[in-house]
């Protein structure tokens, strides 16, 4: 993607006008369709966060919950308790102030420019990056991919982190490590489907003295993430691990926990190798295809060995398969056609795995366990095979010495701003 050429500029904004309306088409149908106004995880948020600020109600009191089981219909009120940490309020209290319609409305289409926001970001960063009309397609295909739609049906958050990811790669890119911090701080919203990028990004800052204001920034927006919650919800820290204390989900378990894993100690040994992964390429500058990959790597080995619930993270992955085809088209350009193909096959499989239970026997929740087959447990095992020869790739293939890159990049920056 060039945005000099007037043509790509030109399908870009052909490609933005078609998002616009799908983000609002499907924003404003959703909550008309029967029974689907409030079957969503933002009325909740939106509720609690309007009670906090209408009444002073704490978001983590009970009686939220047992008043949206009159409301929603739903029984269970565990269900509908305030599980989020209450920096949350810095998204949804200026949203509670707004009638719920329009409120709702603001979110879904939101939730969808983060995810495209960020792959674009990424592929106008990489080298070797995506045509437009690449680009496009794999859009298309994470927009009807059933985690993004199901993500998309009940108004989920995990894009937050996703855009968060996107925003901090881009500040790296540019060295602002001050910056790139406090973008660093928008995986805290939902910080379980993003701890281990952040985790690496952390270690990786601190290996150089150039990059370490990355940690002044972190550590200034958490002191915001804390402070301003703070003041409409006070202790709340402590009043929300104690409502986590709780929570009655249905019991989860990691990929690697499902193949083989006793005592973690696979989870723990592809920490350890991620580590290695990133003392290896210390010296890269964020600029470097190489650590593309190392975050695109950290994002996918959170999604095995995390234990996370359903497949909704699976909206991450959107990046991932940016840095990926790029990767490739900078590293093996002779397999890029074959990882297209790959990919594009493994969406349309998880479409079948959707639409074939469902075809044949409704809505028994069978269609949901098909499909979390094929995007939940499957994905980040074939991802993570592809995207280690990318990482595994001498640094030095090129003859090019860490300094030299670092000047290249130096000069080729004014390019992707």
């Amino acid at each position: 993607m060039n945005l000099e050429n007037s043509t790509d500029r030109s399908k870009l904004v052909i490609l933005a006008t078609v998002g616009l309306l799908y983000s609002m088409g499907i924003a404003y149908l959703l909550p008309s369709l029967p029974n689907q106004l409030y079957a969503n995880d933002f009325f909740k948020r939106w509720y609690a966060s309007r009670m906090l600020l209408t009444t002073g109600r704490s978001l983590y009191d009970w009686a939220n919950a047992s008043e949206l089981v009159k409301i929603t219909g739903w029984p269970h009120t565990y269900d509908l308790h305030f599980y989020y940490p209450a920096n949350l309020l810095l998204v949804t209290a200026p949203l509670s102030m707004l009638p719920y319609r329009l409120a709702i409305f603001i979110w879904i289409s939101f939730g969808l420019w983060c995810l495209w926001l960020s792959m674009i970001l990424f592929a106008r960063l990489l080298k070797g990056g995506l045509s437009i009309n690449r680009l496009t397609l794999l859009l298309v295909l994470m927009t009807t991919s059933v985690p993004v739609l199901q993500h998309t049906v009940f108004a989920q958050f995990n894009t937050l982190g996703v855009l968060a990811l996107a925003l901090t790669y881009q500040a790296l890119y540019r060295r602002k490590y001050l910056l790139a911090g406090v973008w660093a701080g928008g995986m805290l919203f939902k910080p379980q489907v993003t701890i281990l990028p952040l985790f690496i990004l952390l270690i990786w800052s601190l290996l150089e003295r150039e990059r370490r204001s990355f940690w002044v920034g972190w550590l200034l927006v958490c002191l915001f993430l804390w402070g301003v919650p703070e003041l409409l919800e006070p202790n709340w820290v402590i009043t929300f691990w104690r409502s986590l204390s709780r929570y009655q989900a249905f019991p989860v378990s990691s990929v690697i926990d499902r193949v083989w894993d006793p005592y973690h100690i696979v989870s723990l040994g592809l920490v350890l190798i991620t580590l290695w992964f990133t003392f290896r390429l210390r010296r890269l500058p964020a600029s470097s295809s190489h650590f593309s990959v190392l975050l695109a790597w950290t994002v996918n080995l959170t999604a095995l060995i995390v234990p996370l619930y359903a497949m909704l993270h699976i909206v991450l992955m959107g990046p991932v398969l940016v840095i990926l085809l790029c990767g490739y088209a900078t590293f093996y350009p002779a397999y890029t056609r074959w990882v297209w193909l790959g990919i594009i096959g493994f969406f349309v499989a998880g479409l079948l795995a959707f639409a074939t239970p469902l075809f044949l026997s409704g809505l028994t929740g069978l269609q949901i366990s098909s499909a979390e087959m094929v995007y939940r447990f499957t994905m980040p095992v074939v991802l993570s095979l592809l995207i280690l020869p990318l990482i595994l790739h001498p640094i030095d293939a090129y003859g090019v010495s860490s300094q030299l890159l670092k000047q290249v990049d130096a000069v080729n920056l004014p390019l992707g701003q």
